[in-house]
């Protein structure tokens, strides 16, 4: 039995790992694919910090607050904004190198990001996920004394005795058999769930198992009608992935434009196209609407072509593939699922309903995010809340004498084994994706979503225990949606176009363990 079974190896994953290594224990890490793992590697624009004497943690705090329009858990915000040069400094010890200043080595090159009052997003180019994960898996291999890695692993279904989480019955990818692996503590770090929609920026695997599993087992979910939608990944459908174009793009003085080259954004808000991501991405959907276009275009080519290629390389070479060069065209861009703001719920440690579980990263509500993610709060909510959840079990670990009873276990026995790669696998999932973008999207209505979660139940036969997971989060998402009867943030209801300060509350799914 190891002290820790982290599942998914992200940026929350592994920070939990390595800090556990750090301080002794032991861990087993399991990830769906090959390592690197996850949506961090996907992460361009970077990580929000307050690193210099102009700005201040009641900034980014405020900044914080206003993009979560009304539903941020404020104590669990300070936390965060406070604990960001602690995150920070703990990446640049593993080795991360993020950009410095041109004018001093010796500071970092911050980018501005929409919803963000001053320059506070360190950034390495616009790979930052990349470079963290690089960073990251180089220390996991200097540290692979006390830490095992399993790759290629399917979590069914947690293990509870007593109202206990006391491990994970785990499937390898094509294999009808399954195994019961044990811990005295089980963090779920499975990322999010972005690829439940049609249009997604999120890799194949973040599904949203780490939701439904969770709530199998007992625990509490709470915020998952908060679904972002990133306003500007590149419409190129020739491309077998979505591309992301970073919100650092605009930062960077991006403009927003139709087919008529006509500012859209002047209208709309009074940062225009720096405008927060739920306000840019119902924008740029009602535009292609009432034009009948199927993408907008973000223009910098107003900026030297020295400068696009500096900071934007990796961006630049995409496009370039798709003979889009972005220091003179226009790019085409279109919203996508992005990131799940909601999720399993946990406390200021990561602490989830459910004893022994903890939950760290997209997967977790930690209610920092509110009804709208701040742009690169991501990156830092996963390094500082995976850190407090570290600090907990360390302290908790000691003292647990945990004795797991000795049982069968063969939950395969009505569930076929995974058909990730089986034809009529993804047509069923590409069904779902279909049904969850046309119904609980960018804009909702209370007909649409109850239509939707119908047409969900007509695939409950269905025996693969990956497509399983998929179903019962798209599931659990349509539910959430349901019970919010106003428009907040992410959540926008044709039905409820206006907020509602009676429901300034948390919508919270009970687990049916």
């Amino acid at each position: 039995m190891h002290d820790i079974l982290v599942i998914g190896a992200g940026i929350a994953g592994l920070t939990v790992a390595l800090k556990a290594a750090e301080n002794g224990k032991s861990v087993l890490l399991l990830t769906k694919g090959a390592k690197p793992d996850g949506s961090t590697n996907y992460a361009q624009g970077g990580i929000a910090s307050v690193t210099t004497p102009e700005d201040s943690f009641q900034s980014h705090i405020a900044d914080t607050l206003e993009a979560g329009d009304g539903l941020c858990k404020k104590k669990q915000v300070e936390i965060l904004a406070k604990n960001a040069p602690k995150a920070i400094e703990q990446l640049l010890k593993w080795g991360v190198n993020f950009t410095a200043s041109k004018d001093n080595a010796r500071s970092f090159d911050l980018h501005l990001e929409g919803g963000h009052s001053f320059r506070r997003i360190l950034h390495t180019a616009d790979l930052t996920g990349k470079e963290i994960m690089r960073a990251l898996l180089a220390e996991l291999k200097q540290r692979s004394r006390g830490i095992d890695f399993i790759e290629h692993s399917t979590v069914l279904d947690l293990i509870m005795q007593k109202s206990r989480c006391v491990g994970a019955i785990v499937a390898s990818r094509g294999k009808s058999t399954c195994l019961p692996l044990f811990a005295k503590t089980v963090v779920l770090a499975t990322g999010g769930a972005g690829q439940l929609w049609l249009h997604s920026t999120n890799p194949p695997d973040a599904c949203g198992e780490g939701i439904s599993i969770a709530y199998r087992a007992g625990a509490a979910l709470q915020d998952l009608e908060f679904m972002q939608f990133h306003p500007t990944s590149l419409y190129a459908p020739q491309l077998k992935k979505t591309f992301l174009i970073s919100e650092a793009v605009r930062g960077f003085g991006g403009i927003l434009k139709n087919h008529k080259g006509e500012e859209f954004m002047n209208g709309v808000h009074p940062l225009r196209s720096l405008a927060p991501r739920d306000i840019v991405a119902r924008a740029i959907l009602k535009e292609m609407q009432s034009t009948s276009k199927d993408y907008m275009y973000l223009d910098v080519t107003h900026r030297k072509a020295k400068d696009i290629k500096t900071h934007f390389p990796n961006i630049y070479a995409k496009c370039l593939e798709c003979k889009i060069d972005i220091t003179k065209d226009w790019i085409p861009v279109v919203p996508a699922a992005h990131y799940m703001c909601g999720g399993v719920l946990v406390d200021s440690f990561s602490r989830t309903t459910i004893k022994g579980l903890y939950a760290c990263g997209e997967v977790a509500a930690t209610g920092v995010h509110g009804a709208n993610r701040l742009a690169s709060n991501s990156l830092l909510e996963s390094v500082v809340f995976a850190i407090r959840a570290c600090e907990d079990i360390c302290k908790r670990v000691e003292s647990d004498e945990l004795r797991v009873e000795s049982k069968e276990y063969s939950p395969l026995s009505t569930l076929h084994s995974p058909l990730s790669k089986n034809a009529s696998h993804q047509k069923l999932k590409k069904q779902v994706q279909t049904i969850m973008w046309e119904y609980c999207g960018i804009v909702r209505s209370m007909k649409g979503l109850k239509i939707g979660l119908e047409k969900l139940k007509k695939y409950d036969a269905v025996a693969d225990f990956e497509f399983r997971n998929f179903l019962d989060s798209a599931k659990l998402v349509v539910r959430s949606a349901l019970k919010r009867k106003e428009s907040r943030g992410l959540q926008c209801l044709t039905d409820y176009p206006k907020k509602n300060s009676k429901l300034l509350k948390h919508y919270t799914l009970m687990g049916s363990g």
